[in-house]
C-alpha cells in the first residue's frame, strides 16, 4: 500500500508537469495525497469509487472558485467552500472527503480562473483513478468495486449458512478479504450481529403459533373412557389429545405414553399382548380420561410467536402444546415435530429425505 501511493501520486505528478500548464498555478494538488490513500488503502470504499473522487473532488474544486467570486474574505469563504461542497456531494452521493480540503484550499487561495478546474485539478484526478485502477488490478484486488450485492446464485442450501458468526470466523474472512475496509472491526460485527437478528426476525420472529399449530384438532373430554381416548388416537395417529370441557375449555391432556405406562403397571402378560389386554379388560372399561389427564396443562395462544415455543418446549420438557385463541377455546396444537420441521424450513436447513 505504501509503495502503491508512492507509485501512483509520483505518477500523477509527473504526467501534470507534462501535459499541465507551466504559469503560476501548481501542477500537484495537496488533496491527492489523501484521495490516492483512499484509492491504494480502502479500494472497495464507495468513497474511493471514480464518481466520488473524479465528480466529488471537481465539484467540491467549483464551491472553492464559487465561494472566492462571492466572499472576499477568505476565512468566510473557506468555510462556506466546505459547507457547500459537503451538500454537493452528499446530495450527488459522490462524497469524498478530499474534496471538501481542496474546496478549502481554492478559497483560501483565492482563485478566480475557472480553468484551474481542468487543469490541473481535472487532470490530476483523471490521472490518479487511472493509475490506481492499474495498481489494485495488479495487484488482485478489483477496483471499481461493486457498491450493490450480486445477483444471487441457486447454491444447495447448508448448515453452515445459518450458523453462528463468531469472531475467529470474522478474522479469517477478513484476511482474506485482500484489502482494508473503511470501517471499525467491532461495527463490522455489530451490523453482521445486526442483519443476523433481522433475519432472525424475518424468518422465525414473525411466525405465529396460528400458522405452525395442527388443526382441527382432536380432543377428548374428561368422562370419556380410556378405550375411546386410545380408539381415537389410534383412528387420527396421534400421540396425544388435549381434554376439553363443555365449553372447548382445555382441562387436561393425556398422551399415548400415559397410556402405555398404565398398562404396564397395570397389567402382568407378556409386553407384546400387556396394552391390548388391558384396553379389552372389563374392569377397565369404566376408566375414565380424567383419572390419567395431566391437569396442570401448558398452553399457548394462537397469536404468540413460534419462537416463544421454544422456552415452553424446554423448560416443561413436553411434547405436545395445546394452542386456544382469545377466548381460551381449544384451536389446535403444537408438537416438538412441528416446531423442527418449522424451524428447519426458515432456516433453510437441509433436509435428509433418505
Amino acid at each position: 500500500m505504501v509503495v502503491g501511493a508512492m507509485v501512483v501520486l509520483w505518477l500523477t505528478g509527473l504526467a501534470s508537469q507534462t501535459w499541465g500548464q507551466h504559469d503560476h498555478t501548481p501542477w500537484l494538488f495537496a488533496a491527492m495525497g489523501a484521495s490516492a490513500l483512499l484509492l491504494i488503502g480502502t479500494p472497495s470504499s464507495p468513497m474511493a469509487q471514480p464518481w466520488p473522487v473524479i465528480g466529488g473532488s471537481l465539484l467540491s474544486a467549483l464551491a472553492g472558485w464559487v465561494a472566492v467570486l462571492v466572499f472576499p474574505d477568505p476565512l468566510l469563504a473557506a468555510a462556506v467552500a466546505v459547507g457547500l461542497a459537503i451538500m454537493v456531494m452528499v446530495v450527488l452521493r459522490c462524497l469524498h472527503p478530499p474534496g471538501a480540503a481542496l474546496a478549502m484550499w481554492m478559497a483560501i487561495q483565492g482563485w478566480h480562473d475557472v480553468s484551474i478546474l481542468l487543469n490541473p485539478v481535472a487532470l490530476n484526478l483523471v490521472v490518479l483513478v487511472l493509475l490506481a485502477t492499474a495498481y489494485n488490478r495488479m495487484t488482485g484486488k478489483r477496483y471499481p468495486a461493486p457498491q450493490h450485492s450480486q445477483k444471487p446464485q441457486a447454491v444447495q442450501p447448508s448448515r453452515a449458512s445459518s450458523a453462528h458468526i463468531e469472531g475467529g470466523d470474522l478474522d479469517e474472512a477478513l484476511a482474506r478479504f485482500n484489502g482494508v475496509l473503511d470501517v471499525s472491526r467491532a461495527d463490522l460485527e455489530a451490523l453482521l450481529q445486526g442483519a443476523s437478528q433481522a433475519a432472525f426476525k424475518r424468518t422465525l420472529g414473525n411466525v405465529r403459533c396460528e400458522d405452525v399449530m395442527s388443526h382441527p384438532v382432536h380432543a377428548t373430554r374428561p368422562e370419556s373412557s380410556i378405550k375411546d381416548a386410545w380408539s381415537l388416537m389410534q383412528q387420527h395417529r396421534v400421540k396425544a389429545l388435549p381434554v376439553v370441557d363443555a365449553a372447548q375449555r382445555v382441562v387436561g391432556i393425556i398422551t399415548a405414553t400415559d397410556l402405555l405406562n398404565h398398562a404396564l403397571t397395570a397389567t402382568p402378560a407378556a409386553l407384546s399382548s400387556k396394552l391390548k389386554h388391558w384396553v379389552l379388560r372389563k374392569k377397565d372399561a369404566g376408566q375414565l380420561v380424567g383419572d390419567l389427564m395431566t391437569a396442570e396443562v401448558s398452553q399457548v395462544g394462537s397469536y404468540d410467536r413460534m419462537v416463544d415455543l421454544i422456552a415452553v418446549f424446554s423448560r416443561a420438557k413436553l411434547h405436545h402444546v395445546p394452542v386456544v385463541n382469545q377466548q381460551g377455546k381449544l384451536v389446535g396444537i403444537i408438537s416438538q415435530t412441528d416446531l423442527m420441521r418449522e424451524m428447519a424450513a426458515a432456516l433453510s436447513l437441509p433436509r435428509d429425505d433418505a
